[in-house]
């Protein structure tokens, strides 16, 4: 188990960035030394070893001075370009995904990674090339909410410094380099199955780890039942391929070199079947440009076969935490990466389901590990996701994989379109599965309440372990139990969604539940989706009804993600399919709180002005939410505007909303900003915070808070205020800082 002790006090030191545990661990190795455990050493030295990484990671992103800031400076293309055909702002425009090595700027030394789009360029970029470029650029920042992705997590893993946009670009240098040649493979599978929507958008990414071709459907598609993992070249591929050449080598390369070289019959043929294993992974590593997944896969393959060739008889639980160690040693931010952990998780499930059950059993069973540990790591959760990768793991490993890599090498169309076809079934398949599913829901479960299921389906997959079965389903109650915490009659709860620019609101009483506005969406995702869904299915929550203020993209993008939940109430009904108009006058209670719509009135209105304004007013406390109303609409509405406690802001902070008139009608002790991070309107205007500074009142700022809880009710009726950058702050959400505790 030292193994697996050295990995964590490493992983954890790259979780929690703090030093206070380092001396605390070398009063346990002197302990360890004095009773002959002299491993234990290495704990405090890994331990700083990990801080000293993270902190050195989170100081090389973009200082707060550079962002926004347009920068010169030199670059080379690293990896293969995604080039995205998007129809945006009415019109289709293509745009380059971009991932740079970059050096030059001034006030920023050094070589860092970015992530840029291109757009409309006259020439396309091409993989290798050395450029020349001015850019704009973000630190790694991305949304904040109790579900959905971490962004500067993500990137801190990564290892990107900066994101943002490319302004101009001249090309300094052109290289054959090992991406150039895998962007050409990519275009030349993709050009032999043409035909084939599927096989052209599933096949780059097998062969060569290009994922530009998959449409946000068809990757959303995959996540829904389970299947993503199949899509990007990581342990399960390189693991398949070193599989089919360990075999390929133990029946027929070894028999041969042994015969016709005698000398190699000292080695069993089962070592020498490692030989062409470890190249061809070595091989596929590089078809996939040696990305971080890949490597890992073959480090741990190295260990195992390290350890055969040996002939030194280590256990498969020792080899994996070697392999683990050394992953984290050579790349220890990779701790910060959810990948990491599912490619463990998966192998660690197999040993175990290994040494358990038989073959026909894992098959079975490992779907449903798999899962369970993806809901937990992805919030991703599906019914249909152990079922489908019982279908889609063989299909893939047997089939798809194995033709799609011979054709693509052997330059054969015929087994090109033979992996193509495989690709169609399993989209099938995978609709199908989809369908007959899509009415079934289950809980979401959270990180604690996951990990006791989890340890109740690994009690029950393994029989040897000492716990009675009766008390299995205890295990089961913290995930079957999650609800929010309970509201008395007449209070509510404020949830602001952190959407970028955009609205997303949630309003709870004890048993209702109103979602008002969904967000922005893209073409093929939307907030809702990454967001809304998972907070929802988290904790067991369905919305008696959705309001949407007006049609804009920013406030009703996530509608088609929530359609058919709730009736939809909305200003612009005829740009939000399946609404019906609100009107000033409506109202409803639910459990001691009234909600009334006070506009849009009687007369024709459209755009911004025909928001649906919301007051909420529960026992000593009222909220008031205008959607994206101006200044002319404020003004009619004066003699008829309630005091309210709590004012979302309109229009995301835009100075043709929010006057001095509306702030002394209605007197808000707190008010809400719900706009992007540096986003390119300016919003919220200085102006608007002056003025609600002038009259008193406390700002809050998804844009500088993340999500945000606000729920009136405390002790000495004083607000309850959750802002999750600060509940939930983590190292890499600030600069980079020594921090002893």
């Amino acid at each position: 188990m030292r193994w697996w002790w050295l990995s964590a006090a490493l992983a954890a030191a790259c979780w929690l960035g703090v030093l206070w545990p380092a001396p605390v661990l070398v009063f346990v190795a002197v302990l360890g030394w004095r009773h002959g455990r002299r491993w234990l050493v290495w704990l405090p030295l890994l331990w700083c070893y990990g801080v000293v990484q993270l902190h050195s990671g989170v100081s090389m992103r973009l200082p707060a001075s550079l962002e926004g800031v347009t920068l010169a400076m030199h670059g080379k293309v690293v990896g293969v370009p995604a080039t995205v055909n998007e129809f945006r702002f009415g019109r289709w425009r293509y745009r380059q995904r971009l991932t740079l090595d970059v050096w030059g700027a001034p006030g920023w030394p050094g070589t860092h990674r970015i992530r840029v789009n291109a757009y409309e360029l006259p020439v396309r970029v091409q993989a290798g090339q050395q450029l020349a470029l001015t850019v704009k650029l973000k630190a790694p920042r991305g949304v904040y909410n109790a579900t959905g992705q971490d962004a500067a997590r993500r990137d801190l893993a990564a290892g990107i410094d900066a994101r943002g946009t490319v302004q101009g670009w001249t090309v300094l240098a052109s290289d054959h380099s090992l991406d150039h040649w895998r962007q050409w493979l990519s275009d030349r599978v993709a050009e032999q199955v043409s035909v084939s929507p599927a096989g052209r958008a599933i096949l780059p990414a097998l062969v060569v780890g290009d994922r530009s071709r998959l449409s946000s459907e068809l990757w959303q598609q995959f996540q829904i039942t389970g299947g993503a993992h199949l899509l990007a070249i990581s342990g399960l591929h390189i693991a398949i391929v070193a599989g089919w050449f360990w075999w390929l080598g133990r029946w027929l390369l070894g028999p041969v070199l042994q015969r016709f070289f005698p000398v190699l019959s000292v080695f069993t043929l089962q070592q020498l079947a490692w030989g062409p294993a470890l190249m061809a992974a070595l091989g596929y590593a590089a078809l996939a440009g040696f990305s971080l997944p890949t490597v890992r896969a073959v480090i741990m393959l190295a260990v195992v076969a390290g350890a055969q060739c040996t002939r030194v008889a280590v256990p498969l639980w020792k080899s994996l935490g070697v392999a683990l160690l050394l992953v984290l040693l050579l790349f220890p931010l990779s701790a910060l990466s959810e990948s990491l952990w599912l490619s463990f998780g998966a192998v660690a499930a197999i040993a175990m389901l290994v040494t358990s059950h038989d073959a026909r059993k894992l098959l079975i069973l490992l779907p449903v590990v798999m899962a369970l540990v993806s809901a937990i790591l992805f919030q991703q959760w599906s019914v249909s996701a152990p079922l489908a990768n019982l279908l889609l793991i063989p299909l893939y490993t047997c089939v798809v994989v194995p033709l799609a890599l011979l054709g693509s090498l052997l330059q054969q169309g015929w087994l090109l379109e033979g992996a193509a076809t495989g690709t169609e079934l399993s989209v099938w398949l995978m609709a199908s599965l989809a369908s007959w599913t899509g009415h079934w829901r289950l809980p979401l479960p959270t990180v604690t309440s996951g990990v006791f299921a989890l340890l109740a389906l690994i009690l029950l997959l393994i029989p040897a372990l000492p716990f009675p079965r009766r008390l299995v389903p205890l295990l089961l109650l913290p995930w079957l139990c999650q609800r929010p915490d309970p509201l008395p009659d007449g209070e509510w709860q404020l949830v602001a969604f952190d959407v970028g620019q955009g609205l997303a609101l949630a309003v709870r009483t004890r048993e209702h539940l109103l979602i008002y506005d969904t967000g922005p969406s893209w073409p093929g995702d939307s907030m809702a989706r990454r967001i809304i869904l998972p907070w929802l299915a988290r904790r067991g929550l369905t919305p008696d009804r959705i309001i949407i203020s007006h049609g804009d993209n920013d406030h009703a993008g996530g509608m088609k993600v929530l359609a058919g939940m709730a009736p939809v109430l909305s200003g612009e009904p005829e740009r939000v399919p399946g609404s019906e108009a609100c009107r000033a006058g409506q109202q409803w209670g639910w459990d001691g709180v009234t909600f009334t719509l006070l506009w849009p009135g009687p007369e024709v209105v459209s755009g911004n002005e025909s928001s649906c304004v919301l007051q909420v007013s529960g026992v000593g406390s009222s909220l008031l939410i205008p959607g994206d109303i101006g200044k002319q609409s404020e003004y009619r509405m004066l003699g008829s505007l309630p005091r309210a406690d709590f004012l979302v802001v309109a229009h995301h902070g835009s100075n043709s909303s929010t006057s001095a008139a509306l702030l002394r009608q209605v007197q808000p002790a707190y008010a809400l900003v719900s706009a992007g991070y540096r986003n390119r309107f300016r919003h919220p205007h200085p102006q608007v915070l002056q003025r609600l500074g002038n009259a008193g009142v406390t700002v809050l700022r998804t844009d500088r808070d993340g999500m945000i809880v606000f729920r009136w009710g405390a002790a000495d009726n004083v607000p309850l205020i959750t802002t999750w950058r600060q509940f939930r702050e983590r190292p890499w959400h600030r600069p980079a800082a020594w921090r002893f505790w």
